[in-house]
């Protein structure tokens, strides 16, 4: 027994044993975080800032110890930071930013912001208290570069931080708004472009629809169609529904159709002044609809012929109002019916009323003057091919005024466009608007034609015999 010593004996450890001491200590240390987060719910900070707050302040304006109120505000900041206390934390530094304002320290108010947004664990909340104080200082600040400093300064606090990004999206607009003013429009145009407001969830939608035709105005400003086209596609016309809305509908319309005009779609500038002309706002005032009225004709009639431009045109003469436009009302009834129009006096008829209008003034006054004429002589040619199967081209040009090569390439254009089907024989000078049809299509609508017949005949003998059938009986 002495060689072997006594010992104590140890039972070991058995797995229920481990689970039941893990599971203790599970317990203790959630009762530990909820005592800790107890005690921290309970902290108050009231009268710690009803204290400081005022002292300091004082301390910096009327003593004049600037740096030490804020070594002391920095103090109560860190305290209440470390706590967790939002609210109370966003008070400090909300007082910090308002003492450096009022003493006129602008280079400090600007390294203090920076300090408190890279302090650690530093609260969401009391950035966004601190950016919307100092975002008040805009218009209070002493310089121009006091101001731009200031700018930038809560930009870069700002920047890629989503509890901010409403703020700074303002402030990049107020910055572009500056750099129009100074003539640097495509700088303007770049600081707007980097902002992709539509993803914010926090900015109003009236706000988030202006700010995204500020972006389109900056980039048509700076003669970049392209991406203008593409940022005006964030917005539909479902956007305008509201009525609230409607100044902002006018605003996108115009906007557009400096898009449509830059690029001579009469057809979408006819729609977008349509649009504007519908706008309850709009139909108040007759000054204004007429004038809108008068541009939908204008455009549509510029707009080359096709299913949609003749299904609105027809919807357009349908319009009641548009009898108080008598000359637009007849120009359109001119391309409605399918009667030929002598170019020579329509244009003497509408030159003083069109050369008034915004589309045939400018630069590109000829060029529209050439489109209306090109869309007279189509009209003409389709309304001969209604009319015709063949007719010759010494004939076709006299009734279009214009001379035989001119005549043959509008023909020409028209059949390259597929808007006309049409052959011409050279050697016989004959212009043919039907194509030749084939003998086996021929044969078949003759034979459907016949058939219907016989089957109109054979029920006609049904009703004839089932008459005389009633009649018989009633005698």
């Amino acid at each position: 027994l002495k060689s072997v010593g006594w010992r104590r004996a140890v039972r070991p450890a058995m797995p229920e044993d481990t689970e039941m001491k893990d599971k203790e200590e599970e317990v203790v240390g959630k009762k530990g975080l909820s005592e800790i987060a107890s005690n921290k719910k309970k902290e108050d900070f009231g009268p710690l800032l009803e204290a400081s707050l005022p002292q300091n302040r004082d301390l910096a304006l009327k003593q004049g110890k600037k740096d030490e109120a804020l070594e002391n505000l920095l103090g109560v900041e860190k305290t209440t930071r470390l706590a967790q206390d939002a609210h109370a934390t966003g008070k400090v530094a909300v007082c910090i930013v308002q003492i450096l304002k009022e003493l006129g320290d602008w280079e400090g108010l600007n390294s203090h912001m920076v300090l408190l947004s890279k302090r650690r664990q530093q609260l969401k909340q009391v950035l966004v208290d601190m950016v919307q104080e100092a975002m008040t200082y805009l218009d209070l600040t002493p310089s121009h570069d006091a101001k731009m400093e200031l700018i930038n300064t809560l930009r870069a606090v700002t920047e890629g931080k989503i509890h901010v990004e409403l703020e700074r999206a303002r402030l990049t607009r107020t910055l572009a708004e500056i750099r129009e003013k100074e003539g640097k429009v495509a700088e303007a145009a770049e600081l707007m472009h980097e902002v992709q407001v539509e993803t914010y969830g926090s900015m109003e939608k009236e706000e988030k629809v202006d700010y995204i035709l500020e972006q389109v105005r900056l980039c048509l400003d700076k003669g970049d169609y392209v991406r203008g086209t593409i940022v005006s596609k964030k917005i539909t016309a479902k956007t305008f529904e509201k009525d609230a809305l409607q100044p902002l509908k006018l605003r996108y319309y115009k906007l557009m159709n400096r898009i449509y005009g830059a690029e001579d779609q009469y057809l979408n500038l006819a729609q977008s002044f349509h649009n504007m002309y519908q706008t309850p706002i709009v139909q108040e005032d007759p000054a204004q609809w007429m004038a809108l009225l008068k541009s939908v004709a204008i455009y549509l009639v510029l707009a080359p012929h096709d299913n949609h431009q003749h299904d609105f045109l027809v919807r357009l003469c349908d319009d009641k109002k548009v009898d108080d436009l008598k000359p637009m009302k007849v120009l359109l009834n001119y391309f409605k019916t399918l009667e030929i129009i002598r170019w020579s006096a329509l244009k003497e008829l509408y030159h003083g009323e069109l050369s008034q209008h915004e589309a045939f003034q400018g630069d590109k006054q000829g060029q529209r003057w050439e489109d209306m004429k090109k869309r007279v002589i189509q009209h003409n040619i389709r309304v001969v091919s209604t009319y015709y199967t063949d007719i010759r081209m010494e004939r076709l040009a006299q009734l279009l005024e214009l001379s035989a090569d001119e005549c043959e390439k509008h023909v020409c254009d028209m059949v390259v466009d597929k808007s006309l089907w049409c052959r011409i024989d050279r050697l016989e000078d004959v212009a043919t608007f039907v194509p030749a049809k084939d003998p086996n299509d021929t044969l078949n609508a003759w034979s459907n034609d016949i058939s219907e017949l016989l089957g109109k005949v054979e029920r006609m003998c049904h009703l004839i015999h089932k008459e005389n059938m009633v009649c018989g009986n009633a005698k």
